[in-house]
Order: structure tokens, then C-alpha cells, then sequence
């Protein structure tokens, strides 16, 4: 049940915050399930069989890299070996690359500026349109951007994997933000070209035998609000990019297939650069299918409408008139027309989307209205002056009131509190990082000064690949506070040790670092009996119990809600 809440709450924050950042096959995240790891996982088992007669590969000596191999299992890959497993997180790496370039999936920023990239080969590498790729020859040059970047990547795929070097590259791990590391370069290559040619499948309007690719979508132009569909092309398509609907499975499967040959096919060449057949093999998938060939996973992965494509590089009107297909005839009854008109990408937060989101339901403007109107008349009716003129006089006279009485009292005193936080500033860290936690303060007091004992347990919540709450850490500190106006307002720091409580990807439960905390003011309301309630609406805590690189550090904006008394 608290598992379930704890889903439903961190749910509803990365709908407030997750705003038109689906650029592709998805990947393996809080809010979609695996497309691109998926489909590259599928083929492991094709690429280990081929380089079982290549040279050996040696796993890079690299603590970050052990540790990461040890928890790094995908179905079907549990008796992998180091060796085994290190090529295919590298894979895997290089897949994921082009829609993170390691980042956390939740740091929008970042991934704002990586899928809304104006440069062509930035948007070549999710098959996309270019800007500049407009009309009928914006399909093509798309085409063939996508097709000559997948060239780019196996090429430099097979020049690593001949020599089998390895490269630091950036991986985000959960908690300790981006870090750095050792991949196989040429099975990282290798990856970006297969992202390309899988997102082909998600971004591209294909015929009915998914065999020609018949019209090229569009995001960056989408998503900046400037897109006209007759020049620019359909925008981007959320549906489409869903590789579990029943409707999008023929594409999938074609996806699937032309993965594990363009791997296969990608691989055989890297370790025997000589080989003819190895040589032909790439190239006869990079390119359009003899009239004679009959299975597609050998062939053709990604050719434009071969008609049109002569009709527009012969400039022939006429041609190109009967043989393209354009909004003016369906594109040519494409059936998945109707799968990519649905959940269009646009603006991020332009006007549309935000005067859409503020505009009330007719039935909120009357329950406004009504309020509005219920506390003019109560004003009407007790004089409004009169009611805030009391209220302020109220307000100081408890306050001093209850500052007599603090003085008044024993100078033990023993807090209880809990606190949340949703947001993480740390560099390269994701932008919702949930904490949530509870503590026990105790001290003693001396004029408008209290020295105490903070202790605390903060359970932090995973959101990269699942919501999880994980046991976080423990955090004991020395607390210095401060009490002014009439004690009304406290302002308090603490400094200590916290302490993991878990076992992470790189880390022992047990280590320990230091622990932070400023409080600027908090609220002090006297309750009846001897407690006070207080409440800090934001505090400014650093749990930091790796200190060594790669450094786990939380810097957390909390609010804290507390129930303290004296004794």
C-alpha cells in the first residue's frame, strides 16, 4: 500500500513536469517500458556467436565497470559472463546515447537541448527531418541523412572493434548522477547506428509491407511551433513510438529483424575487414533489394519510395506527380497514417498549450465566483477593518505572550518532525530526485540560543527505470539554533555523518560521509499544553555518504512539518 501511494504521488510530479520529451522508441524508464533495450537485447545472443571467433576481449580493469557488470542482467542474459555482459552493456550504452548522451531521463534541460538539436545529423540520428528539409526532397535528403549517419557509426564501429579499444563514456546512475564509464567502442558505435535504424521504424511513415519508407516526420520544427505539414511534414508521433500497440507490431517485427542483421552484418565486417561476403552483406542492407531478393532481413533496411526517389533526383514533374506520396492522397493509403496523426509532438510550453492549461472548467469559474462572494458578504457583515485590525493585534499579543512563556519553561526540549523534498540540484542529476524522511531533535536551551542532537532517517525514492523507495540513509548531526521574534522565528544549522543504509550499483551499505543542513526561518504556533508546532518551509539539507568519486550526494530542498515540546 505504501509502495502504491508512493507510485501514485511520484506519478502525478512527473506529469507536472515531463513535457513533450518522448523523441523516439522509448526506452526503459520511469514512464515507459523498454523499446530500444528491448529489441537490442534480442540480438546478443547473434553478436556473441560472432565474436566467439574474433579477438578476445579483455574487461577493462575499472572499479565503477565491475561493480556496474554485477548488477547489469537483462532477461535472458543471467549466465552472461563479464566478458559477455561488458559487450552488451556497451551495446546497450551506445543505444541509449543518442536520446540521453547519459543524462537521467528526468533532467529536461539537458534533453531539450539534445532532441531539439537544429543541426541535421542531430535529428539524422532519430530519423528525422532535418530544419532545412522541406517538402518531397526533405523525405529524401532525411532518407538518406539517416542512412549515410548509420554508414558513419558502423564504420567507426569496425575500426574500434578490429582492435577492440575501449573509452570512457557517460552513463547516469541512479543517485550519483552521471558518471564515467569504459565501454567497447566499436559495440558503442554499433549502438548509435542501431537507435537510428530502430527509430526509422517509429519516425518514418512506411508502406503497408513496411518495405519502403514513404514520408519523414518532423520534430524540431514541432516542438518550436513553426512546423506547416505541407512543407515541414507531420510532426513527431507519440503513438507511433509505442512498440507494444497491436497496430504499430509489423513495424516492430521489421525493426527486430533488420537489428539483428544490421549487427550480425556490422559485426562479421568489423572482425574480418577482407571478407567479401562479410563486405556485401553491409552493403546490400544499407541499400535498395535486388528485384530477385525475397527475405527483407538481408535487404533494403531503409530505402525511400524507389519511384519517387528517381522522380526527384530527374526533376521529373510528371513522375514525381504520380509516384510521391504527399498529404494530397493519403500518402499513398499508408495504414499506418492514422497511428501517426495521433499524439503529436508541439510546443513545449507555447501559447496553445499554456492558455489550455490555465483556462478553467465553467463549473471552477462558478465555485470561484461563489467563494469570492461568500467572503465579501462575511466581510460586509464583521467590518472588514475592524476583522483585520484584530487579527494583527492577535497575532503579536499570542506572540509575546507566547515568548514569556518560552522563557518561562525548562530548557530541555525534544522535536519530532517529517520531511519531503522533490527536487535535486546536484549537477547532472536528475531534475525530480524524491526524498522523504523523519527525525528527532534534542537539546538545551540558553537564552535565544538551542544547542541540540539531530538524528534522522531520509528514505530516498528511485525514478529512473521504476518508482522504488530505497532505504537511503541515516544522518546524525550537532544542531545550532537561534529564536527571534519572540521566538516565533527559529534559523538553525547542522552538521554530522550520514550514513548509507543499502547496498547501491557501486557502494556498501555502512559507508559513511558528512551530513549538512541550513534552515533560513522557521515557524514557530504554540499548542495548547506544552508544544509548539513548527514548520520549515524550506531547508537546504546535503547527505553525502560517498565522498570519493564517483560521490553519492543528495542536495535536497526539504520542507520539514513538526510537532516539539519542552521539559
Amino acid at each position: 500500500m505504501r509502495r502504491a501511494l508512493c507510485a501514485a504521488l511520484v506519478g502525478l510530479l512527473v506529469g507536472l513536469v515531463w513535457v513533450a520529451t518522448a523523441h523516439a522508441y522509448t526506452l526503459s524508464t520511469t514512464t515507459s517500458e523498454s523499446c530500444h533495450e528491448r529489441l537490442t537485447a534480442e540480438a546478443t545472443d547473434a553478436v556473441l556467436r560472432v565474436l566467439d571467433a574474433g579477438p578476445e576481449v579483455a574487461v577493462p580493469d575499472d572499479s565503477v565497470l565491475r561493480r556496474l557488470l554485477k548488477a547489469f542482467v537483462l532477461p535472458g542474459t543471467e549466465r552472461y559472463t563479464d566478458v559477455e555482459r561488458f559487450v552488451l552493456l556497451s551495446l546497450v550504452i551506445g543505444v541509449r546515447s543518442p536520446d540521453t548522451e547519459g543524462h537521467s531521463v528526468l533532467n529536461l534541460s539537458a534533453l531539450r537541448r539534445l532532441h531539439a538539436d537544429r543541426d541535421p545529423r542531430g535529428q539524422y540520428a532519430h530519423a528525422l527531418r532535418g530544419p532545412a528539409d522541406d517538402g518531397l526532397e526533405g523525405d529524401l535528403a532525411a532518407v538518406r541523412g539517416t542512412l549515410a549517419l548509420i554508414q558513419d557509426e558502423v564504420d567507426a564501429a569496425g575500426a574500434e572493434t578490429s582492435v577492440s579499444s575501449t573509452a570512457d563514456r557517460p552513463v547516469f546512475l541512479e543517485h550519483y548522477g552521471v558518471v564515467q564509464v569504459p565501454v567497447l567502442l566499436g559495440a558503442w558505435h554499433l549502438g548509435r547506428a542501431v537507435h537510428a535504424l530502430q527509430d526509422a521504424h517509429a519516425h518514418m511513415l512506411w508502406d503497408a509491407e513496411v518495405k519502403h519508407v514513404l514520408h519523414v516526420l518532423n520534430y524540431v520544427e514541432a516542438v518550436e511551433g513553426s512546423l506547416r505539414p505541407s512543407r515541414d511534414g507531420l510532426p513527431h508521433s507519440g503513438a507511433l513510438d509505442d512498440c507494444n500497440r497491436p497496430d504499430t507490431a509489423p513495424m516492430v517485427e521489421r525493426a527486430r529483424a533488420r537489428t539483428t542483421a544490421l549487427i550480425v552484418a556490422a559485426t562479421a565486417r568489423a572482425l574480418d575487414p577482407t571478407n567479401p561476403v562479410a563486405r556485401d552483406r553491409l552493403a546490400l542492407g544499407l541499400s535498395a533489394c535486388p528485384d530477385a531478393a525475397t527475405d527483407p532481413r538481408l535487404c533494403g533496411w531503409l530505402v525511400y519510395n524507389p519511384p519517387c526517389a528517381a522522380a526527384l533526383d530527374a526533376n521529373d514533374a510528371d513522375a514525381r506527380e504520380a509516384s510521391c506520396c504527399t498529404g494530397a492522397n493519403t500518402y499513398c493509403g499508408s495504414p499506418y497514417l492514422a497511428i501517426a496523426r495521433k499524439d503529436p509532438a508541439g510546443p513545449y510550453l507555447g501559447c496553445a498549450q499554456v492558455a489550455a492549461a490555465l483556462r478553467p472548467a465553467p463549473a471552477a469559474w462558478m465555485i470561484l465566483a461563489l467563494v469570492v462572494w461568500g467572503m465579501h458578504r462575511a466581510l460586509r457583515a464583521h467590518g472588514a477593518r475592524r476583522w483585520w485590525a484584530a487579527t494583527l493585534v492577535a497575532t503579536f499579543t499570542c506572540g509575546r505572550a507566547q515568548a514569556e512563556a518560552d522563557h518561562a519553561r525548562p530548557p530541555v526540549f525534544v522535536q519530532v518532525e517529517g520531511s519531503g523534498s522533490a527536487l535535486d540540484d546536484t549537477t547532472n542529476s536528475a531534475l525530480l530526485a524524491p526524498t522523504l524522511g523523519v527525525g528527532l531533535r534534542v537539546g538545551i536551551r540558553q537564552g535565544d540560543w538551542r544547542f541540540g542532537l539531530h538524528l534522522e532517517r531520509s528514505w530516498w525514492v528511485a525514478l529512473e527505470y521504476g518508482v522504488d523507495l530505497e532505504p537511503g540513509v541515516v544522518n546524525v548531526a550537532l544542531a545550532v539554533e537561534y529564536l527571534y521574534f519572540d521566538d516565533f522565528v527559529r534559523s538553525a544549522v547542522a552538521l554530522g555523518v550520514s550514513v548509507l543504509q543499502y547496498d547501491t550499483v557501486l557502494d556498501d551499505a555502512g559507508t559513511a560521509g558528512f551530513f549538512v543542513e541550513a534552515r533560513p526561518a522557521g515557524l514557530r504556533w504554540a499548542l495548547p499544553g506544552e508544544f509548539h508546532l513548527t514548520f520549515d518551509a524550506l531547508s537546504l539539507a546535503v547527505m553525502n555518504p560517498v565522498v570519493r568519486e564517483p560521490q553519492l550526494r543528495k542536495l535536497a530542498r526539504r520542507t520539514l512539518l513538526g510537532i516539539e515540546t519542552t521539559f
